[in-house]
């Protein structure tokens, strides 16, 4: 009788330990089945693609189930992965052949979200921006929510995400708080890397740039409906002054460009009042190369303050705090147009003729608003 009981009980182990993959490890044996250890979300959108990011501790494939509902249809696994500092490694599940502007539904294990592709030419839409939120998690939580209130399509972001990028607990802690986690899962973000969490391994691996003529994974541009945006990186190990590989691919790719609306992203502002100042190398690449390809905005943060600028046809905005501590911003003259220390945050409606911009504090006050017309 006791040998009996003690092989069922061995059964049942035996049993559970096929079917949630508590032994074989790897996986390679067709038992073992990775799960993500909590962080899905999306990045590179385009109009036929998207890349899910599911983090992992190991590399065995992960599979996203999709579709136009929520019997999906279709399944994709893992293209690729890069580790963080963490001991774990971040899954790149690309999606293709899908429709533009279409709603999709995915799964990955037990989570379940949805995503848009990207619009085509002529139609409307809506994106938000946000930067430096850092270690303010209580702002962050809040700015993130309303953002996932507002229901962009996309997201731009100035860098700063977290205080040290090297830190994976800083990254995990800081910006993938669960708001943020359930903003991104649904609404795909587009990073300006920043000073703070640096272009080194983390960074590397928690984020994923649609492709362009660039090659280049920290800086790129990429077209959403009637919108053409350039994401430099301030990071990049050769700069970004005159006939560096990211001055000349940007000088390139807006010349090309026949997109109406004209966006530059970026952590460092060309011009600030207060703060850290101004940039010589973003003012010599404004002159030379934003100003005489129409430019309509370079929106950045690395400044904690809100702060509109105005020069030579070109709102330089910078959109600095979803959290990192603010800072007096200087006088207001010049080309200073607004001016406050305040959290912000914004959101952008754009449409084949009208650029609309409402900017917010983290109490969802408005405090600015912007309307350019073509």
């Amino acid at each position: 009788m006791k040998k009996k009981s003690f092989l069922t009980i061995a059964l049942i182990i035996l049993s559970l330990s096929l079917q949630f993959g508590a032994c074989g490890g790897s996986g390679d044996s067709g038992f073992a089945r990775p799960r993500p250890q909590g962080l899905v979300y999306l990045q590179a959108v385009t109009s036929n693609s998207i890349v899910v990011m599911a983090e992992s501790q190991n590399e065995s494939p992960v599979v996203v189930s999709y579709g136009p509902t929520v019997s999906y249809g279709q399944s994709a696994s893992t293209s690729g992965t890069k580790a963080t500092t963490g001991e774990t490694y971040m899954h790149r599940i690309l999606l293709t052949d899908l429709s533009p502007d279409t709603l999709y539904y995915y799964r990955v294990g037990e989570h379940r979200s949805s995503f848009r592709t990207a619009a085509g030419g002529g139609t409307e839409f809506r994106f938000a921006w946000m930067s430096d939120s850092r270690s303010g998690i209580a702002v962050h939580d809040q700015i993130a929510q309303q953002i996932a209130n507002e229901n962009p399509r996309f997201s731009l972001y100035g860098g700063d995400l977290c205080d040290d990028g090297s830190s994976y607990s800083d990254y995990k802690d800081q910006f993938f708080r669960p708001n943020q986690k359930s903003l991104a899962s649904r609404v795909p973000f587009f990073n300006a890397t920043g000073n703070h969490e640096k272009w080194e391994t983390n960074t590397k691996a928690f984020l994923e740039a649609p492709v362009s003529s660039s090659g280049n994974q920290g800086y790129y541009s990429f077209d959403y409906g009637d919108l053409h945006v350039v994401v430099m990186n301030y990071m990049d190990p050769d700069g970004y002054s005159i006939n560096s590989p990211q001055y000349n691919f940007i000088a390139a790719d807006l010349a090309a460009t026949t997109k109406p609306w004209k966006i530059v992203t970026t952590h460092a502002p060309a011009y600030a009042s207060g703060g850290h100042g101004e940039d010589e190398d973003m003012i010599a690449m404004t002159n030379d190369i934003f100003e005489p390809n129409g430019v309509n905005l370079v929106i950045a943060g690395h400044n904690h303050f809100y702060q509109r600028n105005y020069v030579n046809g070109i709102h330089h905005l910078i959109i600095g705090s979803a959290g990192a501590p603010l800072v007096e911003p200087g006088p207001v003259e010049g080309y200073v147009q607004v001016s406050m220390k305040t959290h912000c945050w914004a959101i952008f409606d754009l449409t084949p003729s009208s650029l609309q911009m409402r900017v917010y504090n983290e109490e969802g006050d408005e405090i600015d608003a912007l309307s350019l017309f073509q």
